[in-house]
């Protein structure tokens, strides 16, 4: 069979994808061992090891020690058709709304933010960087970057509101994430990058430097979800 344009391991990590849509795979089956599968594709058992770990940081196989790679019980948001029920409108208006809450809500941080709201802002970014040097997604520590950023307002109406939208927002986060590791387009250090930027400007108070970086990182997310969205 013929590979081309794409990496081998993104062409294999796509044919297993599509195996599993098309229930050749059901969730929890077993994936047939490397050196089959490297027969099976032609390719290189190298390729299929990217290839199965790139399924595995999509959240949609795990691997279990001594076992072998199974596909997850549960897909992930956006696998079929969850995030199609996502329309495009959906994600502007969202993301659209995390602007209004979030620029305002760094703005107030640079004057409010104590030693403590910066002390769990640090955490987050601390737990940010240990996803970077494990190649995982961090959509957790995103979210409590985001939410801790709230909380340094003093305004418990603003932490409400952000909570409200919570689920939507953090497998949104998490989605993108997904499309930038898969598509090597942007990477889990570039987002680490962009919140330890916001993080600077607000331990130094800067109220512009902060209010930019935030939309700067809002606009990647919503241009990637929006470029990728079907």
């Amino acid at each position: 069979m013929g590979i081309s344009r794409k990496k081998v391991h993104e062409e294999i990590a796509d044919l297993i994808m599509e195996d599993i849509k098309n229930g050749i795979l059901n969730p929890g089956d077993k994936l047939p061992s490397i050196s089959r599968m490297a027969e099976s594709y032609q390719v290189s058992s190298a390729s299929i090891r990217e290839a199965l770990n790139t399924l595995r940081v999509m959240d949609v196989i795990e691997v279990k020690h001594g076992q072998g790679s199974y596909v997850k019980e549960r897909m992930p948001l956006g696998f079929e058709h969850e995030f199609e029920i996502i329309t495009r409108k959906d994600i502007e208006n969202l993301l659209g709304l995390r602007k209004i809450i979030e620029v305002g809500c760094v703005e107030l941080a640079c004057s409010r933010a104590d030693e403590k709201d910066l002390e769990k802002l640090h955490e987050a970014l601390e737990k940010m960087q240990t996803a970077v040097m494990n190649n995982e997604l961090g959509e957790q520590a995103d979210y409590e970057f985001h939410m801790a950023i709230a909380e340094a307002t003093g305004n418990q109406m603003l932490v409400t509101l952000l909570d409200d939208v919570s689920e939507k927002m953090l497998e949104t986060m998490k989605e993108t994430r997904r499309i930038w590791l898969y598509e090597e387009k942007k990477s889990i250090r570039k987002i680490y990058d962009e919140h330890k930027s916001i993080y600077e400007a607000i331990e130094r108070k800067d109220a512009e430097g902060a209010i930019d970086t935030m939309l700067t990182h809002l606009n990647e997310v919503e241009s990637v979800l929006l470029r990728h969205h079907k």
